[in-house]
């Protein structure tokens, strides 16, 4: 059964505001009340059932399509780059490869690992000077659909905002064998 760290569905809760008050108000009431429980019981390090972030990922995706959903994930990625579990591996990325694109989406399949258990990997296929394209490898059937890939390839993104860049990433037909692939490109500084 594939879970994720309590610690960044927290995070996903609070990054709910990135997309009003109201909008994140409305989003709350439609989400299970025993999902709300078990993440404010959780401890950060606890592992929860990958369920409760899927319900929440198709629920804002109902709530504010692709383009609020990828918001809404990039403000999730961007607070736990700031100060969460996954600051420490964003420090290690800089100190390693310099602040760029290239250099934090060589660490992203350490911050996947950090974040979910169970739920396949994520590998960095291919890099240029300013494009990496990212797959999702044995990803479970129910982490396929399209609110959970379209918010990482969001939630993704929030590595442009740390370098200072302009980027997006796009999802491409993966090959065989792959369940999802995200290309990134940015303009180089």
């Amino acid at each position: 059964m594939p879970e994720m760290r309590a610690d960044q569905l927290k995070e996903n809760l609070y990054a709910l505001l990135a997309l009003g008050n109201e909008t994140a108000s409305r989003i709350l009431a439609d989400l299970p009340p025993q999902h709300l429980r078990r993440i404010e019981q959780a401890g950060r390090l606890d592992w929860l059932p990958i369920e409760i972030d899927l319900n929440l990922g198709v629920v804002i995706h109902r709530a504010v399509g692709d383009e609020g959903l990828r918001r809404w994930s990039r403000a999730a990625l961007r607070r736990s780059l700031d100060g969460s579990i996954q600051k420490p591996l964003l420090d290690t990325a800089v100190r390693l490869f310099g602040l760029s694109p290239t250099g934090l989406f060589k660490m992203a399949p350490q911050g996947w690992r950090g974040a979910f258990r169970g739920a396949g990997e994520l590998v960095v296929s291919e890099s240029g000077p300013a494009s990496t394209v990212l797959d999702l490898v044995g990803l479970p059937e129910e982490m396929r659909g399209p609110a959970f890939v379209v918010g990482i390839a969001g939630g993704l993104e929030a590595v442009f905002d740390t370098c200072k860049v302009a980027g997006e990433i796009r999802l491409v037909e993966p090959p065989p064998g792959v369940g999802a692939r995200l290309h990134a490109t940015w303009t180089a500084r």
